[in-house]
């Protein structure tokens, strides 16, 4: 399956041209086309991308699928896509939407320039499952408030447009986090959807510390068979590839820190030897932790 990683061109992106902020932000507005806009046909069936989506949705209709989930008619409404979820779009272009999406990946950002880091700061955002939020009136203004003013910011040719477009990304990131606290979603998932995302929940606030199933499962209030029953039949995987699946994520994240050697990468990950880290880590990713960061950094 293809994996997409150019932002700018990116389905219909390129058709409004915005400021180049090195590959790593876009932001389109969604509204009726005037006229009918054919994207590349390599876009049409199912794909990953390798950044993150948010659509700030006044009006959406059922034209994209993300993994097992097809977006409903909703209004005042947030869908998160997280890098390397399948998504499928089933009407190209959309036919009637209203709002904004934000395409972006980590590097925008100086502090948290990892996806790891993102998503631990964020845990709105998921690798298995797509949330999404129906907010109240005042929160939703505030959000879309905010993508308006960046969709405007990022076609200025004013000074300190990236600084503004960074900083304004990151308090619209904040918002969200806000306005998501104590907001489970709207509730169009099945059963096993739902355990699959409250699973990711746990294991994103978990402070880094990766836990086995049983342990999980135990701080879920079900029994491990039931969860990775759940996880199975959400995603495919084994609620240990889950784990697994953030594990490596985190220890990626480590290895581009440059002050820290391989060994203090596997002890910070709870590896009694380095070389049962190094085992991990190539079983996984078909490189050793050394070949990663010298060919990332």
């Amino acid at each position: 399956m293809e994996v997409f990683n150019d932002i700018n061109n990116y389905f219909v992106n390129g058709l409004d041209p915005a400021n180049d902020y090195s590959n790593s932000f876009y932001i389109r507005r969604m509204a009726k086309p005037e006229k009918l806009v054919e994207p590349d046909k390599k876009f049409s069936g199912p794909h990953k991308r390798d950044f993150f989506e948010i659509a700030v949705l006044e009006r959406s209709t059922k034209n994209i699928q993300i993994g097992n989930q097809t977006l409903q008619d909703m209004t005042n409404s947030l869908a998160i896509v997280s890098p390397f979820q399948i998504i499928n779009y089933s009407e190209i272009p959309p036919n009637d939407d209203k709002g904004y999406i934000l395409y972006f990946n980590a590097s925008i950002f100086t502090n948290l320039n990892q996806s790891y880091g993102l998503q631990n700061e964020f845990p709105f955002f998921k690798m298995h499952t797509m949330p999404i939020y129906q907010l109240s009136d005042l929160d939703f203004k505030n959000v879309l408030n905010l993508a308006e003013e960046l969709h405007t910011e990022s076609r200025s040719s004013k000074i300190h447009n990236r600084e503004i477009v960074r900083s304004l990304l990151l308090v619209l990131l904040y918002k969200i986090d806000r306005a998501t606290q104590h907001n489970n979603g709207i509730v169009t998932m099945n059963r096993f959807d739902a355990i699959m995302s409250q699973f990711e929940q746990v294991i994103l606030n978990s402070n880094n510390q990766f836990l086995s199933v049983q342990e999980y499962a135990s701080q879920m209030n079900i029994s491990p068979i039931y969860l990775t029953e759940c996880v199975k039949k959400a995603t495919g995987k084994s609620a240990q590839k889950i784990i697994i699946d953030y594990k490596m994520l985190y220890a990626k994240t480590l290895l581009h820190q440059m002050n820290k050697s391989v060994a203090e990468v596997a002890y910070a990950l709870n590896f009694n030897e380095v070389a049962n880290f190094n085992q991990f880590f190539k079983r996984n990713m078909g490189i050793t932790a050394t070949q990663f960061r010298n060919r990332t950094n």
